[in-house]
């Protein structure tokens, strides 16, 4: 039997130390609250105090399937049941659980980039099925600001936003029409100008990414 569990990481030593039963967790700076999923329920806790954790939504099993930190005391949660993805807003510092409904009708957060500088979330429309659906900016409340200008005929995928630069980073993917091998693009796309620059072609690139200054 697979038992999964929510786990401490100190990076200057690698030591490890096992917090919680859990498959999804995200740490809230503000109030020091880590708020943790175990298939079943959703929970806060304090992480450093030794109170018992709160439940916050109780749920089908894995019906919570993304969660994303906006600010130091706010992180949302996307749940699905029968195909029906629902987000909602959990502020740590207040205990209060929100629906944003209008939201929801927009975006899907497990394919959604949070941007810290606008306080907007970019995401891939929802009305669309398409692979090419267009890429919009839009606050909590639903209202939306402003389309990406990507290529045309290009199916991308929000991979992560670099603070202070102003820049989004996406993926483009296609398969190749000789040996129908699936290729893979990175690009930069400044929210300011508009511009956007394809960086490195790869083979089978993942869905995450990790950036440094040098």
């Amino acid at each position: 039997m697979k038992i999964r569990r929510i786990s401490w990481v100190d990076v200057n030593t690698g030591q490890t130390f096992a917090l919680y039963a859990g498959v999804l967790a995200r740490y809230l700076e503000g109030p020091g609250i880590v708020v943790y999923d175990d298939g079943d329920r959703l929970f806060s806790v304090a992480l450093a105090s030794e109170s018992d954790s709160e439940v916050i939504l109780s749920h089908k099993s894995h019906q919570v399937s993304t969660m994303m930190v906006v600010s130091e005391d706010t992180v949302l949660i996307e749940t699905s049941e029968s195909g029906d993805r629902r987000i909602h807003s959990y502020d740590a510092s207040s205990g209060k659980l929100e629906s944003l409904d209008r939201l929801s009708g927009i975006c899907r957060l497990d394919q959604a980039v949070w941007v810290h500088d606008l306080e907007q979330m970019a995401c891939r429309e929802r009305s669309s099925q398409a692979e090419t659906a267009r890429h919009v900016l839009t606050n909590l409340d639903g209202d939306v600001s402003g389309a990406l200008t990507l290529p045309e005929g290009k199916s991308f995928e929000l991979l992560t936003y670099i603070r202070g630069q102003d820049t989004l980073i996406l993926k483009e993917r296609w398969n190749n029409v000789i040996d129908g091998q699936e290729r893979s693009a990175i690009w930069a796309y400044n929210l300011l100008s508009g511009e956007v620059h394809r960086l490195e072609i790869k083979r089978g690139l993942g869905s995450s990414v990790v950036y440094s200054r040098y």
